[in-house]
């Protein structure tokens, strides 16, 4: 938004009646001051006209305003303009909390809401099927492969998938007589990010 630059200040006096080196008179002090405030006048017009919407300004030009309608307006455009610069800090506090919020419980969730079902199919073999929020990355899934490696359950076969916004892990292990329940309290463990 290109604005030229104000009007100079207007000369200053060089003599009058009162030439001498002395005080300017009355006459040319009040036309100097009028001229000053006739530019802020039009310099606050150019700023409000450039600020405000080009749909609310007249086809032919502005109107003849009076000096406290123009005041008037400018002050209007203050206030909208602060309040709409309040309404869009409050609107990026909200937005920046909620992403916050977002990505610190996209990062638990996985272990929060994640489901473990057990089922024996025979000769020690079991499949463990893990159901959750799908991970912003494969490290959810590893730590459960790992965790059940490490409660001593033999990983035969593993893999995950995402259906819509649930995440299933599959993982076929052989586990030791009476050892299943030692490998799901590890791997829930995991899931929650204790180990």
């Amino acid at each position: 938004m290109d604005m030229p630059p104000p009007p100079p200040p207007p000369p200053p006096h060089f003599g009058g009646p009162a030439a001498g080196g002395g005080r300017p008179d009355r006459k040319t002090v009040e036309r100097n001051r009028r001229n000053q405030m006739n530019a802020l006048y039009s310099r606050l017009d150019q700023l409000v006209r450039a600020g405000s919407s080009p749909s609310s300004a007249p086809p032919c030009g502005p109107p003849a305003m009076t000096r406290p309608d123009r005041l008037e307006e400018a002050a209007a455009y203050i206030r909208q303009t602060t309040e709409r610069v309040e309404r869009l800090k409050e609107r990026k506090r909200e937005l920046t909390a909620a992403r916050a919020a977002s990505s610190s419980q996209g990062s638990s969730s996985a272990g929060a809401a994640a489901e473990v079902e057990v089922q024996h199919l025979g000769s020690g073999l079991h499949a463990i099927l893990v159901t959750g929020a799908p991970p912003s990355d494969g490290a959810s899934f590893h730590r459960a492969v790992r965790a059940v490696e490490e409660a001593g359950g033999e990983v035969q076969n593993a893999h995950f998938s995402v259906v819509g916004a649930r995440a299933i892990y599959t993982i076929h292990t052989l586990v030791a007589e009476g050892g299943i329940e030692r490998v799901v309290q590890r791997l829930k463990a995991a899931l929650r990010g204790d180990a």
